[in-house]
């Protein structure tokens, strides 16, 4: 009897954690189109290299997920250096970033 209690209750919370993962889980790629996105435009902040790159025209966004901010800063500033005009960066939770560009 023990034993099949334990089992029943062993399933019910695994599908309950499957249940809280499945429903709280979006992709990156969901939230491209949310008003939630800022424009990054850190030019004022970062060294000017004095070189400008004139940047093809760009009509799909490319988009990457990062665990850090300072992973998701760099980028941002490599985009930026590479004549980048449109870039931006979402917060997707507590550790986790998404970077999209064009």
């Amino acid at each position: 009897m023990m034993l099949t209690l334990l089992t029943a209750t062993g399933i019910a919370l695994a599908v309950i954690a499957v249940d809280a993962v499945v429903t709280t889980a979006r992709p990156a790629e969901a939230l491209a189109g949310e008003t939630t996105l800022a424009n990054a435009h850190a030019s004022a902040e970062t060294i000017a290299s004095g070189r400008h790159h004139a940047s093809p025209i760009r009509t799909e966004w490319h988009l990457t997920t990062v665990a850090a901010l300072c992973d998701a800063e760099d980028l941002l500033d490599t985009l930026e250096n590479q004549g980048v005009e449109e870039r931006e960066l979402v917060v997707l939770g507590n550790s986790c970033f998404a970077v999209r560009w064009r």
